[in-house]
């Protein structure tokens, strides 16, 4: 599984070491990926604990 060109549903930017990508819902494709700090501001935002498009709850869940 090759997860160069993942980006952040958020940001657009890929993730680093330092600022992982996860995967928080059940979405896939190329809004599957969000960085931790950018999912806790949205969730800060919208004041939602789960996804508008799947209607997951929101979980922390490294990509690897």
């Amino acid at each position: 599984f090759d997860t160069s060109g993942d980006i952040c549903r958020v940001c657009r930017s890929e993730g680093t070491p330092e600022k992982p990508l996860y995967h928080p819902c059940v979405c896939t494709g190329s809004i599957k990926f969000i960085h931790q700090e950018c999912l806790v501001q949205w969730l800060k935002h919208s004041r939602k604990e789960y996804c508008e498009l799947c209607k997951h709850r929101f979980a922390f869940t490294p990509s690897k």
